[in-house]
């Protein structure tokens, strides 16, 4: 699970709505946190939304050999 901010949370719902994100402390509307699991299609999302690099499947081939 990884820490996930509000505006991160909306648009990755946007673009993959079956992804498990979780809100801690429900009743307490100021004191929350969103978690996401760390699965590879909304992790690449995410990773371009702040602006981290994306590895690729080019980079991954260079890599084995």
């Amino acid at each position: 699970m990884i820490a996930i901010t509000l505006s991160e949370k909306n648009a990755v719902m946007e673009r993959f709505p079956n992804v498990h994100i979780v809100r801690t402390m429900r009743q307490d509307s100021k004191r929350h946190h969103y978690f996401m699991t760390e699965d590879p299609g909304p992790m690449n999302l995410l990773r371009r939304m702040r602006g981290e690099k994306v590895p690729t499947r080019a980079n991954n081939k260079k890599r084995r050999r």
